[in-house]
């Protein structure tokens, strides 16, 4: 009699299958696994997805002495990032609802495979993770043809080409000025991608459904020429300045700072009023306290960096600005302090515990046991009796039951 039903499943979080073997996920059963990686072989011997795939089969034939055992092969998107885990997590429920298997075991090429192991581990058990290293020989020798191989990546030959051809491109516009324009925005650029801000705004850009009915696409189109109005007068006053005989560079980064200023934070309001608007439709009541955080940093930022541009052009002294400073975090620090204990209240008044969770395509993903309002999160117990958190931002409505997105 078979131990337990496994569910033996390989990875392909790049969906190197469909864009490389034209094989669309997911792929069940030995025979098309093996059919998939014959395909992939050879549209590409080289790919590490090749032997993933046939140790998954070769994993599965040895399982199934004691266990009755099913293999298949799970494909995200090149687009990675929530497009490939949705993916993936739409394809393993569809799998799961018509095998119904008891555990899993995940065969992968690398840590970038297993980033998925919270969103598969809340819908089915991991008895097992095998990661396959393809052994290698000769290899300062394949250095050179690896580095070839990921430079024909559209996303790695974006940085190495694109941002050279920009610099070029600047210094050929406008000499000096070009160069120093491009280190600034290089230098913004590192900042917000060293800060996270980069993959918050595009993990809300790909989570936000655009349509003209949409009310709230109507702030963001308005911030837009916003943004680059802003831009654009900074720069000028930078030239204007440059030009005028100012030749100290601080003076110069102050009064430019001082006209960016004059139309970013209206930008940024202006970005927050659509997500508030969304929030409200979606009676997400709950963030607002978020969003009223966000406001308050605007009007900091506002007020710290206006302080200190006007006191490197001398026309405010340093005590003043170090009040605006000390004041201004004084008060973000008390209104982070009172909009948690809002949320917290808000949300216990909720009475989430006991309610079934459902991901938006209408799986059941478990019930909830409590909430974390250390964390900001929701405890969910499974039907197998795992627990795992999610973060409120997760949720895409909370009514009889509670809706949430991967």
């Amino acid at each position: 009699m078979p131990g337990k039903r496994l569910l033996v499943i390989s990875l392909d979080i790049d969906d190197d299958l469909g864009q490389k073997a034209r094989v669309r996920g997911p792929v069940v059963g030995r025979k098309k696994v093996l059919e998939a990686a014959s395909k992939l072989g050879i549209a590409d011997p080289e790919d590490s997805d090749v032997n993933t795939l046939f140790e998954s089969v070769r994993l599965s034939d040895s399982l199934k002495k004691e266990n009755d055992v099913e293999v298949a092969a799970l494909t995200g998107s090149k687009k990675l990032g929530y497009a490939a885990d949705s993916n993936i997590v739409k394809q393993l429920e569809k799998v799961t609802h018509d095998f119904k298997p008891e555990a899993c075991v995940l065969v992968s090429d690398g840590a970038s495979d297993e980033r998925v192991l919270p969103l598969i581990q809340s819908r089915i058990k991991i008895d097992s993770v095998k990661t396959v290293t393809v052994k290698q020989t000769k290899e300062l020798e394949k250095t050179y043809f690896v580095i070839l191989e990921k430079l024909r990546d559209p996303h790695f030959a974006r940085i190495v080409f694109g941002i050279p051809g920009i610099a070029l491109l600047l210094y050929f516009l406008m000499g000096d000025l070009g160069i120093r324009i491009f280190v600034g925005l290089l230098g913004a650029y590192l900042i917000i991608k060293g800060a996270g801000i980069e993959d918050f705004v595009l993990r809300k850009t790909a989570d936000t459904r655009f349509s003209v009915s949409n009310a709230r696409f109507i702030f963001y189109f308005a911030a837009a020429p916003l943004f680059i109005a802003a831009l654009w007068l900074a720069v000028s006053k930078f030239s204007a300045m440059q030009h005028a005989g100012e030749t100290n560079v601080a003076k110069l980064a102050a009064w430019s700072l001082k006209d960016l200023l004059l139309l970013l934070p209206s930008a940024v309001l202006l970005l927050i009023a659509g997500s508030v608007l969304g929030a409200l439709n979606e009676k997400k009541n709950y963030e607002m306290p978020k969003y009223a955080i966000y406001v308050a940093l605007v009007f900091l930022f506002w007020l710290i960096f206006n302080n200190a541009a006007d006191w490197v052009l001398g026309t405010l002294a340093f005590s003043d600005l170090f009040y605006s400073i000390l004041l201004g975090v004084v008060a973000v620090y008390l209104l982070f302090r009172l909009a948690k204990e809002f949320k917290t209240r808000f949300i216990a008044d909720m009475h989430l515990e006991g309610k079934e969770v459902y991901t938006e395509i209408g799986s059941f993903v478990g019930k909830v046991a409590s909430f974390d309002k250390d964390k900001d999160s929701i405890i969910i117990k499974t039907e197998t009796g795992q627990r795992f958190d999610l973060d409120f931002d997760h949720i895409s409505n909370i009514g009889d039951s509670i809706i949430v997105r991967y």
